[in-house]
């Protein structure tokens, strides 16, 4: 029987966004030591995985293509992100980031590519190698390519706050004031199917809307 699956962006969403002066700009950190799991966020995790929903990582990862810091870095940030779960008993079952950028500098990873949010092709991967029912699935992230990445695949959106950089939040889509909000959001839909009997039921922003 296929399994239900909630996609996750990182930043923003599991891990706190860094404030670098050099560039001026808030974003995902550059370097393993400043990584920092955002309040809940283990436990939002946890909790999901728990309900029997497989956890799946989508992230554009671009800093690479825009000359801003090493591949090697970015798998260490990346790594130090895994040993920050672990700490706290989750694990992710699958993980697809994007290393390239439309207007990135370095060879070989700038210009267009087929697995960058908001297109759908690391969802439609992660379902065949899962063997996800995306129906059954959600997608929690905090930029409006995470909402058209999720709507592109056929799984239900939820876009949480971002208050370092907020997005627009699309006319029908959910919203939750951060990833636990995001997390009850789907268990909650999750025992309304049972109680229902179905896995057609939907839950509406009308009903479950975290934002203001």
């Amino acid at each position: 029987m296929s399994h239900p699956a909630v996609f996750l962006d990182r930043d923003g969403v599991l891990v706190e966004e860094v404030f670098y002066p050099e560039s001026g700009e808030t974003e995902a950190p550059l370097r393993p030591e400043d990584v920092r799991l955002l309040p809940g966020a283990a436990a939002a995790a946890s909790a999901l995985a728990q309900s029997e929903y497989k956890l799946v990582l989508l992230s554009n990862q671009a800093a690479y293509a825009k000359g801003k810091t090493s591949l090697r870095n970015l798998w260490l940030v990346h790594e130090r992100f895994v040993a920050l779960l672990a700490r706290e008993g989750v694990t992710i079952d699958a993980v697809f980031y994007c290393y390239s950028h439309p207007d990135g500098v370095m060879p070989y990873f700038s210009g267009p590519s087929l697995d960058r949010k908001p297109g759908p092709y690391n969802v439609i991967v992660a379902a065949a190698h899962l063997d996800l029912d995306l129906a059954r699935s959600w997608l929690v992230g905090d930029r409006e390519t995470d909402i058209a990445c999720a709507q592109a695949a056929g799984v239900r959106p939820i876009l949480v706050e971002n208050a370092r950089n907020p997005a627009r939040r699309p006319a029908g889509v959910i919203g939750a004031a951060d990833f636990a909000a995001a997390a009850a959001i789907i268990l909650e839909s999750r025992r309304a199917e049972a109680a229902l009997g179905s896995t057609d039921f939907r839950v509406t922003p009308a009903r479950l809307d975290r934002a203001p």
